[in-house]
């Protein structure tokens, strides 16, 4: 039959309350545990904070780390109804006058009227593209020559399409002018270089009267017929022609781009009246460029570094200060690691560079103050960004390496980056908490096993206890029992 047995039932003993006294005993180091465990996990989630912070300073110190960073440029000019002008990132600061003589020009040509719908002509037309000397009446032909088989039923409609579909050099328009057709003929680009010669062969074999396809021929070296025939509309292909502080340039384009470094600048009008003296005294109206550094984006990049400084400068005071108000200590209150990364911060921006007339952050209107933060004086600033060539030089220098006297972007870069490398002191500190962290989790495990096991040595130490105070008992009372049956049979 089976039997009930409860823990203190033969002893008379409170065992349960007995044993879990004694394992609360022996689970005392615990609560101190789970407070310091508590402690280093805060430790942990701030200083990961930190990180970020950290990270941030780099990363806009690395803003501005670079000469694209300092590179942007404004440029003006002072009629662009004539000219405008455009810079690529760096171009040097400077400013010149320009003269714009004559544009360049495409040549151009312009058939004779054409019944309207009329057909043009059967036979053959070459295009040659080249350039035109001597009035034009001498071609030198370039390298391009396209030709196209003319049907006896195109039109100027029809032809002016076959042109433009072989991609010619040139374009070709049919032109209405409500009684006629015309056929116009432009180079694609402008300049000398870029003039065209138009030769016909008919398919009749007569190539230089007016009534075939020869009507649309351009060639004045072999007569003065077809588009090169008197009266109609002709212009040559010309160059541009300027001057840049008095020097004079030309360019088959409107658009000048190899004459200043970095500086792109566009032809619209001419500004010279009676270019060298041909029809009256020559009149010069001079349009003024300026090419000028534009620090807005730098001067922001300075407030982001201050701001990103800033943070992780006040998280850091922050976490190591006592507050005597509340007589209460920071996470990190005493902390060598934490406060040494204070310190470098701190002397890094009390520090000096050479190689600008600057070489304080304070120069510039960056200023400590006494909790350790930074505050831009906007009006230093201001006059120092005046100066943006050696306001980039404070903070960054493309050719000195010596890390004692680079700019402060390549300090701040480089010291962030140097924490936050797998043996800097960020991520050693970072290993050193969660290593710690760690340590107190092994360590409650051991307490908690160590008092398992005590829990188990003391109910086996007590129920033997039951059993042999249970055994006793029972000798006891039949002891007493025999005692009593001798007595009765004794009186």
């Amino acid at each position: 039959m089976a039997t009930i047995s409860s823990a203190g039932i033969g002893s008379g003993l409170d065992v349960n309350s007995i044993v879990t006294q004694l394992v609360a005993l022996e689970k005392q180091p615990l609560a101190g545990l789970q407070n310091k465990a508590k402690l280093e996990q805060n430790q942990i989630s701030e200083f990961s904070k930190i990180q970020s912070q950290f990270s941030a300073l780099a990363d806009a110190a690395s803003a501005m780390a670079s000469t694209t960073a300092w590179g942007a440029r404004n440029a003006s000019s002072s009629n662009s109804s004539a000219a405008t002008i455009s810079v690529t990132a760096g171009t040097d600061a400077t400013s010149f006058t320009l003269d714009i003589d004559a544009l360049a020009k495409a040549q151009s040509t312009t058939s004779g009227a054409i019944a309207h719908g009329a057909t043009v002509g059967a036979g053959t037309m070459t295009i040659d593209l080249g350039t035109w000397s001597s009035g034009p009446t001498s071609f030198q032909a370039g390298a391009s020559t396209v030709s196209i088989t003319v049907s006896d039923t195109d039109t100027v409609a029809t032809l002016a399409k076959k042109i433009n579909d072989k991609n010619p050099g040139v374009v070709a328009t049919s032109f209405f002018d409500g009684t006629s057709d015309r056929l116009l003929i432009r180079s694609k680009d402008t300049g000398v270089a870029a003039g065209f010669r138009i030769q016909t062969s008919e398919t009749d074999g007569t190539n230089a009267d007016e009534t075939g396809l020869s009507r649309f021929a351009y060639d004045p070296e072999a007569g003065a017929y077809g588009m090169a025939a008197a009266g109609l509309a002709v212009q040559s292909g010309e160059q541009a022609k300027a001057r840049i502080n008095g020097l004079a340039i030309t360019s088959d384009s409107n658009t000048l781009s190899s004459n200043i470094p970095g500086v792109t600048i566009k032809l619209l009008a001419t500004t010279t009246t009676n270019y060298n003296n041909v029809g009256g005294t020559e009149v010069k109206s001079p349009v003024s460029l300026t090419v000028s550094e534009d620090v807005t984006q730098a001067v922001k990049n300075i407030s982001n570094l201050v701001d990103a400084y800033n943070a992780v400068s006040k998280n850091i005071s922050d976490l190591t200060k006592y507050d005597a108000a509340t007589k209460t200590t920071g996470l990190f209150q005493g902390d060598s690691s934490i406060l040494a990364m204070q310190s470098m911060l701190r002397k890094m921006v009390g520090s000096s560079t050479t190689g600008s007339v600057y070489s304080r952050l304070s120069d510039v209107g960056i200023e400590m103050q006494r909790d350790g933060t930074l505050l831009m004086n906007t009006t230093k600033l201001s006059a120092a960004a005046n100066n943006g060539t050696e306001l980039q030089k404070l903070f960054y220098q493309e050719k000195n390496l010596d890390p004692l006297t680079t700019g402060f972007a390549q300090k701040f870069k480089a010291f962030g980056t140097d924490l936050l490398a797998w043996d800097g002191s960020v991520t050693t500190k970072a290993a050193a908490l969660k290593k710690q962290l760690d340590s107190n989790a092994t360590e409650q495990t051991r307490v908690n096993d160590r008092a398992a096991a005590v829990e188990a040595r003391l109910r086996k130490q007590y129920s033997a206890l039951d059993a042999r105070m249970a055994s006793l008992t029972a000798l006891n009372a039949y002891v007493a029992q025999q005692v009593t049956t001798w007595n009765k049979s004794t009186g």
